[in-house]
């Protein structure tokens, strides 16, 4: 088996497992805009920092200031900073994405708790399931699976 057949082989046989994934960073309350989920949103990116550098990247959590949050002097959340692979011979991609959420209540026309991935109709509902959590997670499982699958980063 070729290996782009060997990766999408993984890819299937681990989509229940990336939904799981999915599903925990989902429960992560991360919203940056309320002073009382600021801790939730340190933890978003230490979890993000961990699985990163369990996948082989360096990271560096770098503290940006502080800021003035509703007259609450807060800490702004963290950025991660990471680098997977050092390869000279090959391209440099840039990928960008936040982890925090915009805050989300029933009472905001939400049919289930935001911050529970829901399955429905074949689709994935939860806070920050396409902005930004998902596709941040996606450059993350891509990674993982290449790596599961033995097969080098392009």
């Amino acid at each position: 088996m070729g290996s782009v057949e060997k990766y999408f082989e993984l890819v299937d046989q681990n989509q229940q497992q990336f939904i799981e994934t999915l599903r925990e960073v989902v429960a992560i309350p991360s919203v940056s805009c309320d002073a009382s989920r600021r801790g939730d949103v340190v933890r978003m990116g230490e979890w993000l920092q961990a699985r990163w550098e369990a996948a082989g990247a360096v990271c560096k959590r770098v503290e940006p200031g502080k800021q003035d949050l509703h007259g609450v002097e807060l800490d702004l959340p963290p950025v991660i900073l990471g680098q997977y692979g050092n390869d000279p011979a090959k391209k440099t991609v840039l990928v960008y994405g936040h982890y925090d959420v915009q805050p989300a209540l029933l009472e905001d026309g939400w049919d289930t708790d935001p911050f529970t991935l829901v399955e429905t109709d074949d689709r994935l509902i939860g806070r920050g399931s396409t902005d930004d959590k998902g596709p941040v997670l996606g450059w993350l499982l891509c990674v993982e699976t290449h790596k599961q699958a033995g097969i080098e980063m392009p």
